[in-house]
């Protein structure tokens, strides 16, 4: 009986990793538009309080309203968040009317620091060791990015690595403005 439940449980731990690991939705050309919800069905993000990577405070709920947030659930061991992060960095760093929050989930301080330093992460990150607030947003696997608006309230989720196009495409539902990138030169 032991041996099936083992069992059992190591079949459910490969499923939720692949789904996880997999895309939010649609194809590999992009052309799937995951809907968010519309604001009379949006919910509030859930309380949490998680400490800074940077050790200067806590970063709560509270400090997420007043603008759209990608709040981005990721870890440094994590292969599809190695992958994802530079789209993020580029997002944050063209999309200023949007602030991208990394919180590094089941993730030891130090290798969060130097996965930072690694992919030069300019915006905020937070360290959230034990999952308390990742499982408040329903994370089971990473990637997990979530979507706020300027409410503080869930516009979406999003399961697996996310795409620049992806992230482009919840600016542009939400509305908010972007700034256009600097013409190379």
């Amino acid at each position: 009986m032991r041996r099936v439940a083992v069992i059992i449980a190591l079949v459910a731990a490969v499923a939720l990793a692949g789904a996880a690991c997999s895309r939010g939705g649609g194809d590999e050309s992009g052309d799937f538009a995951q809907p968010i919800d519309e604001p009379a069905d949006r919910r509030e993000a859930p309380e949490f309080s998680v400490p800074r990577l940077d050790g200067e405070g806590e970063l709560t709920t509270a400090d997420l309203a007043g603008t759209p947030v990608v709040l981005n659930f990721w870890a440094s061991w994590c292969g599809p968040c190695r992958t994802e992060t530079p789209a993020l960095v580029e997002f944050s760093e063209q999309t200023p009317a949007v602030r991208v929050v990394g919180v590094a989930v089941d993730d030891a301080p130090a290798d969060s620091r130097r996965f930072a330093r690694e992919f030069d992460v300019p915006y905020e990150l937070a360290s959230d060791r034990q999952g308390s607030a990742a499982a408040k947003f329903g994370v089971q696997g990473l990637p997990v990015t979530v979507i706020l608006d300027a409410q503080g309230r869930v516009v979406t989720t999003w399961f697996g690595e996310i795409k620049r196009a992806d992230l482009d495409l919840f600016v542009d539902q939400l509305g908010t403005a972007q700034e256009a990138p600097a013409p190379s030169s």
